[in-house]
């Protein structure tokens, strides 16, 4: 209901405005922003990390209420998108507003963003006239490192010593694409395994012939997840069961950190590519981010190791869309700290929806309005009324809640 009245609206609004977002020939995606990123005096770097916003032109104010709030509360020096940033939406508008709600607090608050996308992310709308939406942002760091690798938006970013002398971290961001050929789940290719290792070691002969630290960011989860995943007698607490089969999974407690939930098996791709080895191998990257999976939130330890040792990590962040599906007590995003004096480790966690904006009855409300598309598409036609729509807009809220939950 909501998506193809709103695809009426779009067409309105461009017939209107007499506005078609294009990219010309003349767009370079591949050169690089000016990168500023830089360890504090204190020697530390904040990221947040958000998965999964998953919406359109019209988002769910419970989602842009907890990037708003999200971004002043804790106070990142870099946000990083992870994949599926807008759900599939099918017109070029319809990309560049929904874009522009999530992007918008981020801008406003004057911090840098980089991304990477999803598999939904341009099912209908070119990656191209999305990457032209989020670099018309002067604090987008996002480029396409090399335009012939298979996807598009693969890159890196350095961060200097609180000093400014010398690279002292870096981060991979992978397009984990989207489908294969069989309908299933893409991966990380081979070319862009290859660009990864020569920008790898580009990077330790700059330091000295010593690998730089570093953690990676894509939409898919690797392949290897798979392996830690076990079948349990009965239903773990942390765990979940399959509706279909009647068997209970959780995550092998041996190798998941204390705390990880999985609430659906995970969704890596079929095919079991080589980029988990290829970091071995480098010996560079401790950790891989994802989303994807939107009621996961765990960290695993896996068998693989960095340079120094440690285990290499996959860490799934839960989705912060009300749109498509999620967990109302799981939704949120995730905060990653960087210390420039012990590079090879990290903390991380994940706050919900309610620990970012509060659990309050107030807030409670307006997470079961945004989840609830019907009840959102009545608050946002409030919303619009000249002179007072946010306030009606903020009663429909409360009375709706009242009166469903």
């Amino acid at each position: 209901m909501k998506k193809s009245f709103l695809k009426v609206i779009a067409l309105v609004m461009a017939a209107a405005m007499l506005f078609s977002l294009t990219v010309s020939a003349a767009d370079d995606f591949s050169a690089q922003p000016e990168n500023t990123l830089q360890f504090g005096e204190d020697g530390k770097f904040r990221i947040l990390q958000i998965a999964d916003t998953q919406d359109d032109m019209f988002p769910s104010p419970g989602m842009i209420k907890m990037i708003e709030t999200a971004v002043e509360k804790y106070e990142p020096d870099l946000v990083i998108f992870t994949g599926d940033n807008t759900g599939t939406v099918d017109l070029k508008i319809d990309a560049k507003y929904a874009i522009k709600a999530i992007i918008d607090p981020i801008a406003d608050a004057g911090i840098p963003f980089t991304f990477v996308f999803g598999n939904h992310d341009a099912e209908n709308v070119s990656k191209e006239t999305h990457f032209s939406a989020y670099r018309s942002y002067e604090n987008c760091l996002a480029y396409d490192a090399d335009p012939e690798i298979y996807g598009m938006g693969t890159h890196n970013l350095t961060i200097k010593s609180s000093d400014g002398t010398k690279v002292a971290y870096n981060l991979w961001m992978f397009d984990s694409n989207m489908y294969d050929e069989n309908g299933n789940y893409d991966y990380i290719h081979d070319d862009q395994l290859d660009w990864y290792v020569n920008t790898s070691n580009a990077l330790k002969a700059e330091n000295g012939g010593e690998v730089v630290p570093s953690i990676a960011f894509q939409h898919i989860v690797p392949y290897e997840i798979k392996e830690y995943v076990v079948e349990t007698p009965e239903l773990d607490p942390s765990g979940y069961t399959d509706k279909n089969t009647g068997k209970h999974y959780a995550l092998n407690p041996e190798y998941a950190e204390e705390g990880s939930i999985l609430r659906e098996y995970p969704c890596p791709s079929a095919f079991h590519g080589a980029q988990m080895s290829k970091f071995v191998q480098q010996g560079d990257v401790n950790a891989v981010f994802v989303g994807h999976d939107h009621v996961n939130d765990y960290i695993v330890h896996t068998r693989m190791n960095a340079a120094d040792g440690a285990a290499i990590d996959i860490v799934n962040t839960p989705g912060a869309s009300f749109q498509s599906y999620g967990d109302d007590e799981m939704r949120g995003c995730r905060i990653i700290d960087l210390d420039e004096s012990n590079p090879w480790e990290y903390e991380t966690f994940s706050p919900t929806f309610y620990d970012v904006v509060g659990d309050t009855e107030e807030n409670r409300a307006l997470a079961y309005v945004s989840d609830n598309i019907v009840w959102y598409y009545v608050s946002f036609i409030a919303r619009i009324i000249p002179f007072f729509g946010e306030q009606l807009q903020q009663m429909l809220i409360s009375a709706i809640y009242n009166a469903f939950k």
